[in-house]
């Protein structure tokens, strides 16, 4: 079974920005066994979900680029 360790997201709108980005910690939380989540903007529109060593378990944490 493979994993996904980073999810990028491009939105389009403040909508579909809040879907993916809950897709994403949804799906990397489920994946999560002794870290946790990272988000990082890069852009107005672009994000990355990651699992981060650096994130206590169970934690989401964001960090904006801008």
């Amino acid at each position: 079974m493979s994993t996904t360790s980073s999810i990028t997201i491009e939105a389009q709108d403040h909508a579909s920005r809040d879907r993916q980005l809950e897709q994403a910690t949804r799906l990397l939380s489920e994946q999560a066994t002794e870290c946790g989540i990272l988000i990082t903007r890069h852009s107005f529109r672009t994000f990355t979900a990651a699992l981060s060593p650096d994130v206590a378990y169970g934690l989401i944490q964001e960090l904006d680029l801008l």
